[in-house]
């Protein structure tokens, strides 16, 4: 089972592709989001930045790559006829290592997603992202829409190490739809289609 890592910083597309060609291959999407947005209000407590910071680094104590743990448990319970998985959301390169140690080296893959930060701001007021965030998220989205807060979770991405997962990255897709280098929607996944191609059948020596 291949393991592809979908790095990039908020709204940059990462689980918008997965979304559009995991269906065709069976292949899931797993994201630590979900998992810290189920541990914060698991414990009752409302989806807010303040609650998400408390109950993020409580877990952390435990473990360093606490909810890549957790979605590793849902991973090995998988069919096996299960070609790969997506897994959105990692900002660590300890947590890349994680997934290494446990699943080997050979079928890891990180696909780092750039974009514009004005263009992502902008993707907050898209139809199908309102559509899409919903609940407790949704209450998160509200707060992003200042740019200033905006900024601030970017900063505390870039702090927990995601920008050296991008880096680091074995391929790169720019999902910028508004400045240079303009791509469509429909150009993009054909581009990431062609990636999850070569690694559905890639052997890495």
């Amino acid at each position: 089972m291949k393991i592809i890592v979908l790095s990039g910083l908020p709204l940059s597309g990462k689980t918008t592709y997965a979304k559009k060609i995991g269906p065709e291959y069976k292949m899931p999407l797993y994201e630590t989001g979900t998992e810290v947005l189920e541990e914060v209000t698991g414990r009752g407590l409302d989806f807010t930045p303040e609650n998400i910071k408390k109950v993020t680094d409580e877990c952390k104590k435990i473990s360093d790559s606490f909810f890549t743990e957790r979605l590793m448990k849902k991973v090995d319970v998988l069919p096996d006829d299960v070609p790969g998985v997506f897994i959105s959301g990692i900002r660590a390169t300890s947590e890349i290592e994680v997934l290494k140690k446990h699943y080997g080296r050979e079928n890891i893959f990180v696909i780092a997603f750039h974009t514009s930060m004005q263009t992502r701001f902008d993707r907050l007021n898209n139809p199908d992202r309102i559509e899409e965030t919903k609940g407790a998220k949704a209450k998160e989205d509200v707060l992003l829409r200042n740019f200033d807060n905006f900024l601030a979770r970017n900063k505390k991405e870039l702090g927990y190490g995601v920008g050296d997962v991008m880096a680091l990255a074995d391929y790169v897709m720019s999902t910028e739809n508004v400045l240079w280098p303009y791509a469509t929607v429909e150009k993009n996944t054909i581009d990431f289609e062609v990636i999850i191609r070569e690694i559905l059948k890639f052997d890495r020596i």
